[in-house]
Formats: structure tokens, sequence, C-alpha cells
């Protein structure tokens, strides 16, 4: 019989779910998920940190790794993390009343707590490297990992579309992609996965790096390189540096899926010996698209070219970026030996991700663009001009708050939306967050009426305007509505007050 352990972590996850091929798919969250094949025991654990044991070794076999004492259940190890604000250490004794059946800390407790201890230096690092002694120990494993400024959850949630029709496959949760999110995607790993989809971001230079090194991948994307996340990176060339690390961490028979339309990934893949596949809509990419029809609400066809292939493909959601995002998927796809009819089919049943131009009609007759879940300049340029080519002669609003992390670019990248909200000839830009007169100033300037442009102290006073404006029939039956912002603006409030307040 195998032994199970199990991975506990904080949020409702998808154990396995049964897709229309057939093919079961792990989907790790902040849940629980089954892992069957080599038990976590106390030896496995000194071997994979390298930690140093407080007491005599005795025989313990972990039924969970767990970072989250209210997640914690008995016979757990549990992983004390620490961060700004918190100390993982400090939950020690809780972890140990609640029956941890062992502890990873970084500082001996304060005073003797009845089950094993590893002590560690660094606590995340451990945990990293938990995940990393699986992965290496899984020789059946293709690991696939997916970064970039933008789309990157797209691409991923596209390639575990497409994989999953041939394989039991497993992929993160949302944008669990961090250096605590991909350990945890990884522990459940077990003999049964034969691909698993990882998507890497990053807010600083070295987080990718060591992602990399702990997934060890076979496949790497990196989707694009754009400005986001400059606060910690100066510029749009500390981004580029800190993407490449996922090529520069590759092995040798790795294979790199390289954008050729991004002339910053196309310049940085020269640099390293392995082998490609080029994706983009240059016309010498391997991987391409032609023939791009925005349609309607419903969605963007394209031809998909792989080689001397090609075929029709209807995706189910809007945006040319996302025809971008799909041929990223088809890429790596490709790479694994997936054929071009199961390419197809995988990416005509990818539905979009949550608040990524998610698409529904209020009672009223108004169509709502929800793309809250983030933003940076090139995706709130793509969500505009995504706006701007459905709504042919109707009337479209558009809700924007602050995009975040851009450091000392925040005023240019602000100037610059506003003043595209402007050249594409949108009824209102509403504005919301500290840099809503800097978008606002630019869009009339460049020529958008005052009237029609606004600043507003809360995001319950812009739907007070915009119910005016349906009252007024200023907006009414057929119109669109896009909201956007950063996850930290959560700007989605706006629509479900919106909805409240009918």
């Amino acid at each position: 019989m195998l032994l199970k352990t199990w991975v506990c972590v904080r949020q409702k996850m998808n154990i396995e779910k049964q897709n229309k091929g057939g093919v079961r798919t792990g989907e790790l969250g902040y849940g629980l998920t089954m892992v069957q094949d080599l038990p976590w025991t106390l030896e496995t654990v000194l071997a994979a940190t390298g930690g140093r044991l407080l007491e005599q070794p005795r025989q313990v076999v972990f039924r969970s790794v767990c970072t989250d004492t209210r997640s914690l259940e008995p016979g757990d190890l549990f992983v004390a993390l620490t961060g700004e604000n918190f100390d993982g250490a400090a939950f020690a004794a809780e972890a140990a009343a609640k029956g941890a059946a062992g502890l990873v800390l970084n500082q001996s407790p304060a005073s003797p707590l009845p089950v094993p201890i590893v002590l560690v230096p660094d606590t995340l690092k451990a945990l990293g490297d938990l995940a990393g002694w699986r992965r290496a120990r899984m020789a059946d494993l293709r690991v696939l990992a997916i970064t970039g400024s933008s789309g990157k959850t797209t691409v991923k949630e596209m390639t575990a579309s497409i994989l999953a029709r041939k394989f039991p496959i497993l992929k993160t949760s949302g944008n669990f992609n961090n250096l605590v999110g991909l350990p945890l995607s990884l522990l459940p790993v077990d003999s049964r996965h034969r691909m698993a989809v990882l998507e890497m971001g990053m807010n600083r230079p070295g987080e990718i790096a060591r992602m990399t090194e702990i997934a060890g991948p076979d496949l790497a994307c990196i989707n694009n390189i754009q400005s986001a996340h400059l606060q910690g990176l100066d510029d749009l060339s500390g981004v580029a540096r800190a993407k490449e690390e996922l090529f520069a961490g590759l092995k040798p028979d790795a294979i790199m899926i390289v954008n050729l339309d991004d002339p910053l990934v196309r310049e940085m893949a020269v640099r390293y010996p392995q082998d490609r596949i080029t994706f983009g809509r240059h016309r010498q990419s391997q991987v391409r698209a032609t023939q791009i029809r925005p349609g309607s609400a419903k969605g963007i066809g394209f031809t998909l070219h792989l080689g001397r292939e090609q075929v029709r493909v209807r995706l189910h959601c809007v945006g040319r970026h996302n025809v971008q995002n799909g041929l990223a998927a088809a890429a790596l796809a490709h790479g694994v030996g997936i054929g071009l009819e199961d390419i197809r089919l995988g990416l005509e049943e990818f539905t979009p991700y949550d608040k990524r131009l998610q698409i529904e009609e209020l009672p009223g007759g108004l169509r709502v663009v929800n793309d809250t879940y983030n933003a940076n300049p090139a995706s709130m340029l793509a969500a505009l001009e995504t706006v701007q080519e459905l709504r042919r002669h109707h009337r479209a609003v558009v809700v924007l708050g602050d995009m975040l992390e851009l450091g000392g670019e925040s005023h240019a990248a602000h100037c610059f939306i506003g003043a595209a909200v402007a050249r594409l000839g949108f009824d209102y830009l509403l504005a919301f967050g500290a840099f809503s007169g800097e978008l606002v100033e630019a869009a009339r300037e460049s020529g958008l009426g005052a009237e029609r442009c606004r600043v507003f102290a809360s995001k319950s006073k812009i739907v007070a305007f915009l119910k005016e404006l349906q009252r007024s029939d200023r907006l009414g039956v057929g119109d669109w509505l896009l909201v956007k912002g950063s996850r930290g603006v959560r700007m989605e409030t706006v629509i479900a007050e919106l909805k409240e307040a009918r």
C-alpha cells in the first residue's frame, strides 16, 4: 500500500479535476492535495535541507508539509517561514501543541518542545530545498516554466488546457508563482504526473534564478519583457536581466521557447546554446499566427501555423494579445510532442481566468469588461485596444485605478495611458488613485474634454457617477465599461458596487 502524505496550505483547492479528455489534472492552490511515493521521513528532510537535528533521531513519517498553523493537522511537518511582518518561529509551540510531528526552524525554540526540530539558517530556502529534492527524484516528470511581464498566467492555463488532453499534469493555481508558491506547487508531484506547468513571477533580482534552481525546467518560456515591477528593478533593462535568469539557469538539454516578436527576448536567447522553439507573428517564427479575426465578445479567431502545418483556431476570449499568449502555449505544447489538432482543441477549451478581460452584461444591457486582476502599461494598453475594437459604434467608458510598482516611471506611465484613452476615442475616463491626476491631465491635453475625464476620491463615487450616466441615457444598452487597475487598488469593487446598486 502506498504511503500517502499531504501538503497543506491555506486556500480551497481542486485535488484532482476530471477534464473533458478524461485525463486527471492535479491543481494546487492553498488547500490540500494528495502526494504519493517518496514519503517525508526525518531522514529525507535532513537530506533535502542539510539541516541539523536538535535531538536524537527517531523514526518519523510526516503526514504533510505545512507552512501555516491554521491549516496544520496532527502528523504534519511545520516549516516556520519568516518575513518582514511575521516570524513563523513564534508559532513553534502552537504547532507542537496542535500535533505537528516535526518543526523546521531557523532558531532554537525558547523552551524545549516534545517534537524533532530541524534547524536551518533559512526556512524559505529549506522549503525550496524540499521541493527541489522531490522534483529531482521524479525522472519521468517534464517541467514547463513560464515567466513574462504580462500574460504568464494565461499562457500557463492555455498550456495546461492543451497538455491535460494527453497527460496527467500538475499546474499551479492562479498566480501562485513566488518563492513560497512555487515550492508548494511542486511538493505534491508524484509518479502519476508526467507534466508540471509552473508560473514564475518576481519583484526583485535573484527570485527567478532560485525558482529555476528548484524546478529544474525542461522547457522555459519568457513570454515578454515590459515595464512592470520597476520599483524593485529600476528600469526595463533590470526587468530583462531578472527574466533572463530563467534561460541562464537551464540545464544543457532544456528547450527555450522564444518570442521572436519581443526584441529583448530575441536578443537574450542568442546567448544560450540550448535548442529553441520560436513563436510570434514574425515570419521566421516556427509557431506563428496569421489572418487574425477579432470577431466579437465571444472570441477571436486566427490561423495557427506549426512549421508547414496550419489550422484555424477560435479562442473563447478577447484581445489580440491573447493570440500571442496562445502561440506561446502552442510552442510549449509542441516542445513536448503534442500535435496540431490537440493544440487546437486545447486552446479552444481554454476559458479566461478570473478578472482577466472577463465580459458580462448587466441587467440594463451595459457590457462590463472586468480586467482588474493586475495592471502595467502594456496590459493596460492591450485592454484599452481590446475594448476599442469590441465597441464598434457603441459608447465606452474607462474606469482606471493606479498601476503600482513602477518606481520612477510611474508619472510617465500614467501620462502615457491617459493620452492613449483620448487617442482611442473613449467617451469617459474615470480615474481613482494616487496617480489619477496624471491620467486625467494627460487625457485632457490629448483632446478628451474636461467634462469627460474626472478624478474621484473614492470608488463609491465612481459608481454613483456611472449610475447617473445610466439614468441620463449617456450609458446604456450595448455600451461598454472597462474597469482595470493593479491588484493593490482592487478595482473590482467598482463592479461589485455597481451590481449591488441596481
